[in-house]
């Protein structure tokens, strides 16, 4: 009963009786003091020494009660009330019962209808083939896929679009979202599509599951529709466990946040509504119709408020379903599961790596990697029955390993097996900034590409020369989860005979050089470049190089060291990491720190743009000694805006920042390197020179550069009735190699629907059978 006096009790600062949450209030009452426990999650308030306020679930200890007589000091918010008294404590009950979790039934063997799943899919990004991958997976014919996508993924919608074209049980949302990390549009989204799923009248299910791109099932559908079956009146949520205080402070939800311009921005402290029990933990969710209907459909306070509240909220998907519940007629049903195994490794995941787009600090699960095995099969005997985080571009291996453990494997003949695709780049894409840097090496591609037919074919075919006359898509291309390049389409042209299509796969040089005469054990190798994931310690650029514009991150790896009686070396170190532009020129110089043990440290210099165009190299010194260094490319723009670079933006961008690159003096540099004098007339003429290159002139420099620093390995066609007999007589089919994005993909691809199993037919499996 709220606010039932359970009476007086000796308290000690040793041992307290309530041992949950405790403050201090200036204006302290019972009813303020039940309040607060109530809101995170006690079933006990004590209120202490007039202004004292604890909160607790253990069991009061008889033998400490004392007479009321000891609890007599005035409440410091009202005179008139007790408040206990130097470790004498009022305790009330705030009005919650203690959770108890109920026990779950066993999957049902009876004759029960089974129950249809509404899965929700809220995604984002470019990979298409690990979406399908994971939506054969988890499809049957008696469940229901709504899928909303990222309003600036036009090219993934139009993707899921087609999909909505063959399978009648999928829809697509017309109406779309920018859906960024922590946003409160991530709320509006999912209560969105839970309206829609109710609106559609023939869709029949009984529950709603959501998902995204990242998440793959561990469990069969017949699994998780017996189990469902059995707890059909369940809503299954993951809570934080036990300390709400700390779980309110570590979420900001007594902060007020607006998300505007796909930004999360932080305005000013709240205070959390009084008589409300706060909850919350993960965003995954399986809700029954009753529940969703409730949540979406309702209009008493609770559900209306709590909705305002959280549209200014920062992650309110991951609390506002757990706090209406709570507080609901449904509360009863709250399972603290949400079906999902999820590989949390903190340390990596929580490095603020969101500050770009939300004024706060957050954690993200890492992808799985087949090291991490042993967490997916230990979800034998559990109910869980997904997991996350998933990503191709990380580790196809493990998806491979899962569903096959999941399935039957596919038969290691089975083509494109172990390799994976992703688009980067589609012609239609609006202009994002970035896409500039990419594009003008695409079409570089595309014009090497040509030339090298070209010489292929001329020997043979006279009056055969073949120009690039567009590119119109790429693609990134992993082998073994290696990246092993990227594949660039585009329109082809023969002495004016049509056009038609090829693809040409380009893969970057390693440019890393340790110095074998200044051997240092330690460092273990250098990488270069933009996008760097502190979370999966990669780089997403994915080949790309910099442009003039670009901030330059330098990652080093460093290993533990072994000193002179064979044991790891122990204190930190501090080497300089300094780069020079094209012209030779120290442009910084700057310190990491490198602590004991092995280390991945990225340091993003801050630079003067628009850097110089051309080679750089950036250059690891430890005591003043050389021991490797890494030269990169900063490539001059073809492109600005997703248009053809004006003589004059040409001129800005590709001269080098008007000032020194830092303001720090780094002269000193130049001669440990040996560089010779700072900025040597030569190459300040040659690099003025190419400042001024415009149209085929700067397509020329680019080419070179490009050769420098690219090596393409080969070239095919596809088929078409446009293509010449030239170029079908000395390239290959794309479809005929194992490289091509047109190369066949068997997991990928989406098969009829068996009418026996309710799942997509896979002829490459070893048993289209479940196990």
């Amino acid at each position: 009963m709220r606010g039932k006096h359970m009476g007086c009790f000796i308290d000690s600062r040793e041992s307290r009786i309530l041992r949950g949450h405790a403050t201090q209030l200036k204006r302290n009452s019972p009813s303020i003091c039940c309040d607060i426990c109530y809101q995170r999650g006690y079933v006990y308030a004590g209120v202490q020494y007039g202004k004292e306020c604890f909160c607790g679930n253990e069991e009061l200890p008889v033998k400490l009660k004392a007479a009321e007589s000891f609890c007599n000091m005035p409440c410091s918010g009202d005179e008139r009330l007790k408040c206990g008294d130097y470790l004498h404590m009022n305790v009330y009950q705030t009005g919650l019962a203690k959770y108890v979790p109920v026990a779950l039934k066993g999957p049902s063997t009876a004759n029960d209808s089974a129950v249809r799943i509404a899965f929700i899919l809220t995604i984002n990004g470019r990979a298409v083939r690990q979406l399908k991958r994971m939506f054969k997976a988890l499809y049957h014919k008696d469940h229901y896929y709504f899928i909303h996508v990222d309003s600036r993924q036009d090219y993934l919608y139009g993707e899921m679009l087609k999909l909505e074209q063959q399978f009648d049980n999928i829809q697509v949302s017309r109406y779309r979202l920018s859906t960024i990390w922590g946003g409160a549009s991530l709320l509006t989204i999912l209560l969105h599509c839970m309206e829609q799923v109710l609106l559609i009248k023939s869709w029949k299910w009984d529950f709603v599951i959501n998902l995204s791109e990242s998440d793959y099932p561990i469990k069969t559908n017949e699994e998780l529709v017996r189990f469902l079956t059995s707890n059909r009146e369940r809503n299954f949520l993951k809570s934080h466990g036990h300390d709400t205080n700390k779980f309110l402070q570590k979420q900001g939800l007594d902060r007020t946040f607006i998300e505007c311009e796909t930004h999360m921005w932080r305005i000013g402290e709240r205070q959390i509504p009084m008589g409300v029990r706060v909850d919350g933990g993960s965003d995954w969710l399986c809700l029954n119709r009753d529940f969703v209907n409730y949540v979406v459909n309702s209009q008493d306070q609770l559900v209306t408020g709590l909705k305002k509240v959280y549209s200014y909220t920062l992650l309110p998907a991951e609390s506002f379903f757990h706090t209406v519940l709570r507080n609901s007629e449904y509360c009863q049903s709250f399972t603290d599961n949400n079906l999902h195994v999820t590989n949390w490794k903190r340390k990596l995941g929580c490095k603020c790596q969101y500050k770009h787009i939300v004024d706060w600090c957050g954690c993200s699960p890492n992808d799985f990697t087949p090291g991490d095995w042993p967490k997916l099969e230990a979800s034998v005997s559990r109910n869980l029955f997904f997991a996350r985080k998933f990503e191709a571009v990380i580790s196809q291996a493990i998806i491979n390993q899962v569903d096959g453990w999941l399935y039957t494997p596919y038969y290691t003949s089975t083509p494109g097996l172990d390799s994976y695709w992703e688009n980067r780049y589609h012609h239609d894409d609006r202009y994002t900034s970035g896409s500039d840097v990419a594009l003008t090496l695409y079409s570089s591609v595309a014009r090497l590409s040509t030339r090298t037919v070209t010489q292929l074919i001329s020997s043979k075919h006279s009056k055969c020369s073949l120009y690039a006359t567009g590119v119109l898509q790429a693609h990134s291309y992993h082998s073994n989860d290696e990246f092993k390049g990227q594949l660039v389409q585009y329109v082809g042209n023969v002495d004016g005979q049509g056009t038609f299509h090829l693809e040409t796969w380009v893969f970057p040089h390693v440019k890393y050089r340790p110095l074998f005469n200044q051997r240092y054990e330690r460092l273990l190798s250098i990488e270069v470049g933009t996008d760097f994931d502190v979370k999966e310690q990669v780089f997403r650029n994915f080949g790309i190089p910099f442009g003039p514009n670009s901030d330059v991150t330098i990652v080093t790896r460093w290993g533990a060291g072994i000193n002179a009686d064979g044991m790891p070396e122990e204190g930190i170190e501090q080497p300089t990491l300094v780069l020079s532009d094209p012209t030779a020129s120290v442009a910084a110089g700057e310190e990491i720190t490198v602590d004991t043990g092995e280390q991945v440290v990225a340091h993003t210099f801050e630079l003067r743009k628009p850097l110089l165009p051309g080679s750089w190299m950036v250059w690891v010194l430890v005591d003043n000694v050389i021991v490797a260094s890494h030269t990169f490319l900063v490539l001059p723009m073809q492109f600005v805006q997703g248009r053809q670079i004006s003589v004059k933006e040409a001129k800005t961008l590709h001269k080098g920042p008007s000032e020194p690159y830092t303001e720090e003096d780094v002269s000193h540099y130049s001669v440990l390197l040996n560089l010779g004098y700072p900025g040597n007339s030569s190459a300040l003429e040659v690099s003025a020179t190419h400042a001024l290159l415009y149209g085929p002139q700067l397509s020329k420099w680019i080419d070179e550069l490009v050769t420098r620093f690219y090596t393409v390995q080969d070239t095919c066609y596809i088929q078409s009735d446009h293509v010449p007999e030239c170029v079908r007589a000395e390239l290959d089919p794309c479809s005929k190699t194992n490289w091509s994005s047109f190369s066949p993909d068997p997991k990928s691809e989406l098969g009829s629907v068996d009418p026996k199993t309710g799942r997509l037919t896979d002829a490459y499996r070893i048993s289209d059978n479940f196990r």
